[in-house]
């Protein structure tokens, strides 16, 4: 699936950091290969697909196999006008369901590590609140059981690969994906309920709160009660992902931080309770015998910060060396 980033070389990382190798240089050559950037792209719209064309557009996703409540907006940003050439990630926005001004922050990522990225929109009318998007609606709390399958927000992510490969032509077999803040929430369980998932690699940054691989907790703080977990536990453990932390991200006044208990027991702000779940999800792997292919990066200076983060995620998922995990 990985290709040569030939003129794109980012293989020098430190923790914290991209060096971008003459970023200046490749940016160049980016605008001079694809006419229409992130700055000067003409928005179109599609019905029910994405087309073949430069910059950003949107599409509506729809599909037979799933019972949601209204088809979803899908942001869609390609560096070339043959997406069906390079390679997928699909990214999971933030509380605010801001899918396409996330978007617009990875422009510049796409552009260098040519990649294709969609950001499907879960609004707030249609998925409301943390249960229908942060949680992926797996869980009826009035009649005390799941919810099936085909009604799971988590569903969507493999159906709509399936689309964009079809529609696109594209020879893909895997994605990328990736999450920032309630997209991380997301994504990480995500891992817990589709382990037969088509991600080649995972990203999550900055996460309000975790669901931790505890087998004598219910979901969503343990994962005891999920379906099929003593399988996909295994395969969230295997499943190659970085985590990364805005040292700076200790603010704890956004109304989408979640404070008190039992959130504060993971720690006082966003980086601290993204070190303990690292800590813990590395406890839990050598408990059950399981390998573990995760890394941890912390990010100096940065706050809650999708545009920053999108530069670590483009890098994890184009190269070939990341540094090893680091606390501070």
């Amino acid at each position: 699936m990985l290709s040569s980033l030939s003129r794109f070389d980012a293989r020098l990382l430190v923790p914290g950091k991209l060096l971008f190798t003459a970023l200046i240089f490749a940016a160049s050559v980016v605008q001079a290969q694809s006419p229409v950037t992130s700055s000067s792209a003409a928005l179109s719209t599609s019905a029910n697909s994405p087309q073949r064309q430069t910059g950003k557009q949107s599409y509506l996703f729809s599909s037979a196999t799933l019972r949601m409540p209204a088809p979803i907006t899908v942001w869609m940003y390609s560096p070339t006008d043959r997406p069906d050439t390079l390679p997928l990630v699909i990214m999971l926005h933030g509380a605010e369901r801001n899918a396409s001004a996330y978007l617009d922050q990875w422009a510049r990522v796409a552009d260098l590590y040519q990649l294709v990225v969609l950001a499907p929109t879960f609004d707030k009318d249609n998925f409301k609140g943390s249960d229908r998007y942060n949680l992926g609606n797996v869980w009826n709390e009035k009649e005390k059981r799941f919810i099936p399958e085909r009604e799971w927000t988590f569903s969507v992510i493999e159906p709509l690969f399936d689309q964009f490969v079809k529609a696109v032509g594209s020879r893909e077999s895997q994605y990328y994906l990736s999450g920032h803040s309630a997209g991380a929430q997301f994504v990480h369980r995500f891992l817990y309920f589709v382990p037969d998932n088509r991600a080649a690699k995972v990203f999550i940054a900055n996460a309000g709160w975790y669901t931790l691989p505890d087998i004598e907790n219910d979901y969503p703080f343990g994962v005891k009660n999920i379906p099929r977990i003593k399988r996909s536990i295994d395969y969230f453990f295997s499943k190659p992902l970085l985590l990364a932390l805005g040292e700076a991200d200790t603010d704890t006044t956004s109304a989408n931080f979640q404070k008190g208990e039992p959130y504060s027991l993971q720690g006082a702000n966003r980086f601290e309770r993204g070190k303990n779940f690292f800590r813990t999800v590395q406890t839990a792997a050598v408990a059950q015998g399981a390998s573990l292919n995760w890394t941890m990066v912390s990010l100096p200076g940065v706050a809650h910060s999708n545009a920053e983060t999108a530069k670590q995620a483009g890098a994890f998922f184009r190269s070939v060396h990341y540094p090893n995990s680091t606390f501070k």
